[in-house]
């Protein structure tokens, strides 16, 4: 599907001069490239070729050289041709583009970076579940990693990373944007304006565009797994670089991997006990071996221009003989500058073991969490030493991010040059392991005043952002792994066009869109936007929860009301389609009030990396691994008095699937009469389970579907589901996988239930999943039943669950 506009071309309208690719819907021009074209080269080509078609319906050739009888040629990338036409690339910085268009030809040329191919090599042919084995062998440690391999952003298809930098390929984009196209998301047809005309011409020019950063990256994206449109979307929006600067957790390289065989000097002591998430940064032997970490690293990935001194990921705590010792600064400095002091002290000492043996190289540091403001006593950065300064400014409007601007300030004042600040800025939100409600992140005015703060005094950014769950279900569906593209993109795109143009007016930048995008829907989608906007600049918690938070159950009204009035005014057309998809991906909210409503416990459950085998064991490492006590194992208490019981006990935990696919539920019963067990049920679905000692399992997903499960203590199975759109329902419901085992004192289940059939989507803080457990106990002297959430004969009522979710 493609949106034709009014952008008409006539050979009459052609000025004599402009060089014609298209007439009248046959192509009077070909593309030529040299024989040993780069592959971004070669992307290049095909993409100017694809494009044009979609617009035209002509197809322009791709040759190595001129064609004798074809009047007008488009020349890709350098090559003898071009430098016989006087063409060259002096003078263009970092992987800029020029395009020049005279006479009877186009040429379009830009430097092309491919860091990986020349620093990676060691790494190409292995396979992702053999790195760490390999590293292993290669250093003679148990050290972890380095993940300057796994950006993820590597397209088979295309041969290249989204962090290359491909000059020629961001000026094919620039050239088809003079044509009228425009990428505005990464959705095959749907993201993309496509002008028809059967006339093209290229105007003559001579046409020089810079980015204003030479890194401009989006991490997490995982991209170089996804289909190719969303991989070539990035490379529109002209993401790559000049360099490759590593920011990495370094410093978790010698900590990470089996820290009890590692040397305990490393570890700080938090309340008496070794804590293997705390280093003990005033450690000489961590200094030294952080130092011989590096070493190593620089000499299996060579040509790297810096080396990076990155804390631990998440790091929090301080080994109490340094805090002690003074280098806890919480009282003077605030949360953002308790570590800074302390974490500059052992980065400048490790830089100092290694600049002697690397006077060409740079050293990347972290200012992130503790340390994100400047040391106390730093007067200047030294001048090879790069800061990389982590942000969000999609929170500036909260009194927890709004210290941020002002911290980063003070690093570029005490800063000599534009090339030692690196920018890691978080548009995470919409991650799956992020839990945040479905709404529009919309802050352009916080976007344009960090990036006017930046311009001419950093190297650019390191984006995170939100990936999909599953990347496989993804790339079947021909869909973008960015999460949420419909509501995510809008922001992507004006991050992209800060980076290049520092004039951009963001105002008529947002104009076109709604305008080329919604077509006649475009006031009500920019009335959208705007509240949208206004909901998101609210200074309140972004936690939502039946007491507060910056969405209001008026705000979800008030959205799906524009985006009704914007579909009727579209209707089915492609600017139709495109409302639907931000209105499919924000359905959730309509639920999300609801599911606030629901009076039982609220449960933060445990990821599983890899599912259990369902043997109704309850001791394994799945259940015990992190707690020999057993993980958030909840207490079932009486359903009318909500009184723990004395004579018996019953448990229940839950683990979701870190992919997605399951809820894998554990209850252990106690039970001290176990040859009293009331076992009448022999057939699955049958209703005499009800007179048998049994646990039953009610669920709510997100979506509104309650699956129901009774087990008996000798294993037999009634499931069903419900809900209140039975177009919903699972054709034929089975519990994935269950079993009961059987002890002495006690008798236990473990079942796992598949989330696809019930479109299960992982239970979030914001749409969390309602449960509760009931143990009907038949061994004793009368019926006796314990639950999750006590509720009495209201057991089967929705509103009297709990809640599960998991947290990232």
């Amino acid at each position: 599907m493609k949106l034709f506009l009014l952008f008409i071309f006539t050979t009459a309208a052609l000025s004599a001069a402009d060089v014609p690719l298209v007439v009248e819907g046959k192509p009077v021009s070909e593309i030529v490239l040299a024989q040993d074209a780069t592959p971004s080269v070669r992307t290049a080509a095909r993409e100017l070729q694809r494009h044009l078609r979609a617009m035209s319906g002509a197809e322009l050739p791709i040759v190595q050289a001129a064609s004798p009888g074809v009047k007008n040629q488009v020349y890709l990338g350098e090559s003898d041709a071009t430098r016989k036409l006087g063409f060259s690339l002096e003078g263009l910085k970092r992987d800029g583009f020029k395009i020049v268009a005279a006479e009877n030809h186009v040429i379009v040329a830009g430097p092309q970076f491919y860091h990986f191919a020349k620093s990676f090599s060691l790494f190409r042919d292995v396979s992702r579940n053999e790195w760490q084995k390999k590293w292993e062998e290669l250093t003679g440690h148990k050290w972890r990693l380095p993940p300057l391999t796994d950006y993820r952003d590597f397209s088979k298809e295309c041969g290249f990373h989204t962090m290359d930098g491909t000059g020629t390929l961001y000026g094919v984009y620039a050239l088809l944007e003079q044509l009228g196209m425009r990428w505005y998301a990464p959705i095959p047809e749907l993201g993309l304006v496509i002008p028809e005309s059967k006339n093209l011409a290229i105007k003559v020019q001579n046409t020089k565009e810079e980015p204003e950063f030479p890194v401009r990256f989006f991490a997490d994206c995982r991209v170089g797994w996804s289909i190719p449109d969303e991989f070539l979307w990035y490379k529109a929006m002209r993401v790559g670089s000049d360099r490759f600067v590593p920011i990495y957790h370094s410093v978790s390289g010698p900590i990470e991997i089996a820290p009890e065989q590692q040397p305990q000097e490393y570890y700080g002591r938090v309340g008496g006990k070794v804590d293997y998430k705390t280093p003990r940064f005033s450690s000489e032997r961590l200094r030294a071996d952080t130092a011989a970490y590096l070493e190593v690293v620089d000499k299996h990935f060579p040509g790297i221009g810096y080396i990076g001194i990155g804390q631990p990921d998440g790091w929090s705590l301080l080994d109490s003989a340094d805090a002690a010792a003074g280098w806890d600064k919480f009282k003077e400095r605030g949360q953002s500058g308790r570590y800074s002091d302390y974490a500059w002290d052992f980065n400048m000492a490790v830089r100092d073991r290694l600049k002697g043996k690397y006077p060409d190289k740079k050293f990347t540091v972290f200012a992130y969490g503790p340390t994100g403001k400047i040391p106390s006593h730093l007067k200047k950065v030294p001048d090879d030493v790069v800061i990389g300064y982590t942000q969000t400014a999609a929170g500036w409007s909260l009194a927890d991010r709004a210290h941020e601007l002002a911290n980063r300030n003070e690093w570029i004042a005490a800063m000599n040059s534009s090339e030692q600040l690196l920018i890691w800025e978080y548009y995470l939100q919409h991650a799956p392991n992020y839990n945040f409600p479905p709404v529009p992140i919309i802050f352009p005015a916080h976007m344009k005043q960090s990036f006017d703060g930046l311009y001419d005094h950093a190297l650019g950014f390191t984006a995170e952002i939100g990936w999909t769950a599953s990347t496989i279900d993804t790339k079947a569906a021909n869909m973008p792994i960015m999460a949420r593209p419909w509501i995510s993109h809008l922001m992507l795109y004006l991050h992209s066009k800060l980076c290049w143009n520092r004039n951009l007016d963001i105002q008529a930048t947002m104009d076109e869109y709604f305008e080329l995008f919604y077509g006649p829907a475009k006031a009500e989608m920019k009335e959208f936007f705007t509240f949208a906007e206004s909901v998101w600049m609210r200074p309140d918690p972004r936690q939502i929860t039946s007491a507060g938070g910056f969405l209001k159950q008026a705000d979800v009204d008030r959205y799906f009301d524009i985006l009704g009035r914007a579909k009727a005014k579209a209707g089915e057309s492609i600017h139709g389609r495109r409302i639907a998809g931000i209105t499919g991906e924000m359905e959730p909210l309509k639920l999300l009030f609801e599911k606030l409503k629901r009076t039982g416990p609220n449960l933060q459950i445990k990821t599983a990396q890899e599912p259990p085998v369902v043997d109704g064991d309850l001791n394994k490492p799945f259940w015990r691994a992190d707690d020999p006590q057993g993980y958030a194992f909840q207490p079932l208490r009486e359903m009318l008095t909500g009184e723990t019981p004395h004579h018996v006990d019953t448990q229940v935990a839950f683990r979701w699937l870190d992919d997605n696919s399951a809820l894998i539920v554990g209850i252990e019963c106690r039970e001290p009469k176990m040859n009293r067990l009331v076992e009448a049920c022999k057939e699955p679905d049958s209703m005499d389970i009800f007179g048998d000692d049994m646990v039953e399992i009610r669920l709510e997903t997100a979506g509104g579907i309650r699956p129901f499960i009774g087990i008996n203590s000798a294993g037999v199975i009634y499931d069903h589901c419900v809900t209140e759109r039975v177009e919903d329902l699972p054709a034929f419901y089975r519990v994935g996988k269950a079993a009961v085992k059987k002890y002495a004192d006690r008798w236990t289940v473990e079942v796992r239930i598949d989330a696809k059939p019930l479109s299960g989507a992982r239970p979030t803080t914001f749409l969390p999943w309602g449960v509760n457990i009931c143990r009907q106990r038949k061994a004793g002297n009368t019926t006796e039943h314990y639950m999750l959430s006590p509720s009495g004969t209201n057991f089967r009522e929705p509103t009297v669950m709990g809640n599960i979710f998991v947290r990232k």
